[in-house]
């Protein structure tokens, strides 16, 4: 398993091993990986949506807190699971920043995928 984040590598060896220790992390510090995949960008229709202040509570209330942001801000999220072949068979494309897929529904989709899913 993989997890791609936009910024420096420094950001994705030091939040890695502490966020996500059975995941490898890679980062780039431009948005192009995120392009290839339809990752959209903030706009104004999705700082507007109402799930955007339950995402931030949520967050808040489990200790998450943004940091000084660098890179690119303006990119929003996309949660995907690929399996061995290269087809996607989960994605979750962010409609607003902090609307992240639960934990849940990736380990049931990782679950139904046609391989041997190891950690």
């Amino acid at each position: 398993m993989v997890a791609v984040g936009l910024g420096e590598p420094k950001h994705a060896a030091y939040f890695g091993p502490r966020l996500a220790p059975s995941v490898a992390c890679l980062s780039w510090t431009t948005p192009e990986a995120h392009a290839a995949f339809g990752i959209g960008r903030v706009s104004l229709g999705s700082l507007a949506r109402p799930g955007l202040a339950s995402a931030a509570v949520r967050a808040t209330m489990h200790g998450h807190v943004q940091g000084r942001a660098t890179g690119d801000t303006g990119v929003l999220s996309g949660t995907f699971l690929i399996d061995t072949t290269g087809v996607i068979r989960f994605a979750h494309y962010a409609r607003f920043p902090g609307d992240d897929p639960a934990i849940d529904d990736i380990l049931a989709a990782a679950a139904a995928l046609p391989f041997e899913v190891r950690s």
